[in-house]
């Protein structure tokens, strides 16, 4: 169009940024932003608001902050654009601040927001503030339908209420696939394994059709249950009986249930059989339960083929060279170090969180930046010397085996 010598009007640009709304057209998108400026359209509210959604779905949420943030009145699509923008991007702390302020504003949300605010709730496995967005709902008039109903589902099953969670399922008055999912999920995960099975079975008698994720849900199941066969038969289901074509996650699921139950021989082989592209997910789950089952030679192949395919998580090194050492090769050792050297693998640090009365604390190792640390640091000097009195001796693993219990924390 733009060769032919036609100029574009600002809906042109609209489905141009719709276009452009995934991670891989970020360069586009931002040149199109660029013309839409030569244009002189940067007025237009409804062409900011698609520009804004074209940099939240493409994973820069502080180009779309900033221009959220230069608009005085912003409408409930654009706030919802917005908070959406962050919960795919992982940044639910962000999208549950830019809730409150939404509140504040007296903005009153869809149903869409919602969903991503309960799927925010759900990753941060805020289990009280995912109560408050509930109780919002039905303050809204929102009911059950989905995908309210699937969201607040998936909601008390991640946060490890599944009494609710049974509540909320039983009382919507239609179940797509998505809420069975939900709700198989959540047995899965919270190891009712058995009960995740029965369930599936009244869902193939309701006459739903299972999706890829019902069934990486019940491998989820089965490999947690220690379900060899189990698993295998219904990874056959699936293919035969279904046409699903098996993906990255349903063949870690089936490694996953190989390697827990010790089978780590057939857990190589069926690695090597994959016929997809998987990426290391595969190697860095054996790799895992070679430490587990203290099986030195194939945890030393899995080692070597992440090297190999460039991995670049510092947890694959470091194990690999302490099987290695385990083995008394001082050698690849050596050699592990230098290539993790050179490739500028670093170890991140570790990082947890828990709630507690509405409010949520985050622990970094090595921080000393949070208000109560004073008396963190006595209470963990306190438990640690009762541990020590008690008989208790530090395990040394091959993860760990320069671990210390230290008394200067």
């Amino acid at each position: 169009m733009h060769f032919s010598g036609l100029k574009p009007s600002e809906f042109t640009l609209v489905g141009v940024f719709n276009a452009c709304s995934n991670q891989t057209a970020i360069v586009e998108g931002q040149q199109a932003h660029g013309y839409l400026s030569k244009c002189g359209f940067d007025s237009h509210m409804f062409i900011r608001t698609a520009l804004i959604d074209m940099y939240a779905k493409c994973g820069r949420t502080n180009d779309a902050r900033k221009g959220f943030d230069q608009l005085q009145e912003a409408d409930l699509v654009l706030w919802t654009s917005m908070i959406g923008g962050y919960v795919q991007n992982g940044e639910n702390e962000e999208a549950l601040s830019l809730y409150g302020r939404m509140e504040i504003e007296g903005v009153l949300p869809n149903e869409l927001t919602m969903v991503s605010i309960l799927k925010a709730c759900s990753s941060l496995a805020a289990l009280e503030q995912g109560k408050q967005i509930h109780a919002r709902t039905i303050k809204y008039g929102f009911g059950l339908e989905v995908p309210v109903g699937s969201a607040l589902s998936s909601m008390y099953a991640k946060c490890g209420n599944l009494d609710d969670c049974s509540v909320v399922f039983k009382r919507m008055p239609g179940r797509d696939v998505v809420s069975w999912n939900a709700m198989i999920s959540g047995l899965s995960h919270n190891g009712c394994g058995k009960e995740a099975l029965e369930l599936f079975e009244v869902m193939r008698l309701d006459g739903i059709k299972p999706d890829h994720v019902t069934f990486v849900n019940l491998l989820s199941a089965c490999s947690h249950m220690g379900l060899v066969e189990t698993g295998q038969a219904y990874f056959r289901l699936m293919v035969d009986n279904y046409g699903l074509e098996p993906k990255v996650d349903h063949y870690a699921c089936m490694v996953d249930i190989f390697s827990r139950a010790g089978k780590l021989a057939e857990a190589k082989d069926f690695i090597e059989s994959v016929p997809i592209s998987h990426g290391l997910c595969l190697w860095r789950i054996l790799l895992g339960a070679c430490r587990n089952y203290r099986n030195y030679d194939i945890g030393a192949y899995a080692g070597e083929r992440l090297m190999e395919l460039g991995s670049q998580e510092s947890s694959a090194y470091v194990l690999l060279s302490s099987i290695y050492s385990s083995m008394g090769r001082r050698e690849d050792v050596e050699r592990v170090r230098r290539i993790m050297k050179h490739e500028g693998v670093v170890k991140a640090p570790g990082c947890s969180w828990i709630e507690i009365k509405n409010l949520v604390h985050v622990f970094v190792v090595g921080d000393q930046l949070h208000p109560q640390i004073g008396k963190i640091r006595i209470e963990l000097k306190r438990l640690i010397k009762q541990m020590k009195d008690e008989g208790y001796r530090p395990l040394i693993d091959l993860h760990c085996t320069n671990y210390q219990m230290s008394d200067d924390i």
